[in-house]
């Protein structure tokens, strides 16, 4: 792998759409800010020489425009795998039901034939309508946590634990809608029906 993407933007605390002659004065006010030699002058607080170099590079690197434009295709590009990354975390309640249908299939077969309770990988993908990439990641979440195994045959199965976990989440979904029918504000609705 590369080097470290360092955000020069945020190292010179401009915008992206900063000029030139902005990115120059910021650089001018915090190079006086940081500069190595202030670290011995007790009246100033700066002197990092290492923030110092930081800032050299950055602002060498914004003020020649090819090799900005160079910079800002890779910021795009970190910017976009970063979105990306923020998208998936948002996705985990998408995730709750995946690992829900899954294990449900899983369940569901070993219920209807207890003899052959398991199901093949490339089945189980045709059953959902989920990638191979989210099927292999639930398939090992539900592994690690002792919910699936392999039988024999090198079908996937429920264990023990996962029809413990399904029954859980069953509960709580039980619960979660007799809460709801019987909350006031739809005790109050049905009464003057």
């Amino acid at each position: 792998m590369g080097k470290e993407f360092v955000d020069y933007y945020e190292v010179l605390e401009v915008s992206p759409n900063a000029s030139i002659a902005t990115i120059e004065r910021v650089f001018r006010f915090l190079a006086k800010q940081y500069h190595p030699d202030l670290a011995g002058n007790r009246d100033q607080s700066g002197g990092d020489r290492k923030h110092f170099s930081k800032l050299v590079t950055a602002f060498e690197t914004l003020r020649d425009p090819q090799q900005r434009a160079a910079y800002d295709r890779e910021y795009q590009q970190v910017n976009q795998e970063r979105a990306e990354l923020v998208d998936a975390a948002n996705a985990a309640t998408d995730d709750c039901i995946e690992r829900y249908k899954l294990l449900s299939l899983l369940y569901a077969q070993r219920r209807r034939d207890f003899k052959k309770p398991g199901i093949g990988l490339g089945t189980l993908e045709t059953m959902v309508p989920y990638s191979e990439q989210t099927v292999a990641f639930h398939l090992w979440y539900f592994r690690e946590k002792g919910w699936i195994g392999r039988e024999e045959s090198g079908q996937l199965s429920i264990t023990a634990a996962g029809v413990d976990q399904i029954e859980a989440m069953n509960q709580e979904a039980v619960t979660s809608q007799l809460r709801l029918e019987h909350s006031p504000e739809r005790i109050t609705v049905m009464k003057s029906a």
